[in-house]
């Protein structure tokens, strides 16, 4: 099931936000962790429609507040972020490589938001991978009781 929400601001900027379903044949290319391919992991990517500046926090929770929804929807679905610098983000932060301020960017709006709304079911395991001295970074959204065996996977992803 591939869905995608649109986030609109009061600035004009159209974010679309993209779930992308992983099948489970290509996770038991990683693993045969039996809890590992009952959960439903989706791919999010962030695709700016419309705009060019930094988006500000008010867009960042309405990001936050789709995807959420979704994991309250969907129990055992696990969300996977993947930073790269395939393309360039308008940053505040030019000294940063552009898949680390997409990873901080990530971390902290996550952060902010389980705060704000009292969410302490739901953790951010983040993970950098290194790739021919090129840092990335990847981040899986998953409902506590799961963190296990979304570390087992994780850890299989950084050995590879």
């Amino acid at each position: 099931m591939d869905i995608s929400f649109d986030i609109y601001n009061d600035k004009g900027d159209q974010i679309r936000v993209a779930l992308s379903y992983y099948d489970t044949e290509s996770l038991q290319a990683f693993t045969s962790d039996p809890l590992t391919l009952t959960l439903v992991f989706y791919d999010v990517a962030l695709v700016r429609v419309v705009g060019e500046e930094p988006v500000g926090v008010k867009t960042l929770m309405a990001i936050c507040d789709v995807l959420f929804k979704f994991m309250n929807d969907n129990d055992t679905a696990v969300l996977c972020f993947y930073c790269d610098d395939l393309t360039e983000v308008p940053r505040n932060h030019k000294n940063l490589m552009p898949q680390e301020y997409r990873s901080r960017l990530f971390s902290c709006m996550f952060d902010m938001y389980v705060k704000a709304n009292g969410i302490s079911n739901i953790i951010n395991y983040g993970i950098k991978i290194e790739d021919n001295n090129i840092p990335r970074f990847a981040h899986f959204i998953t409902q506590e009781k799961y963190l296990p065996a979304v570390k087992l996977l994780g850890n299989i992803i950084m050995e590879k």
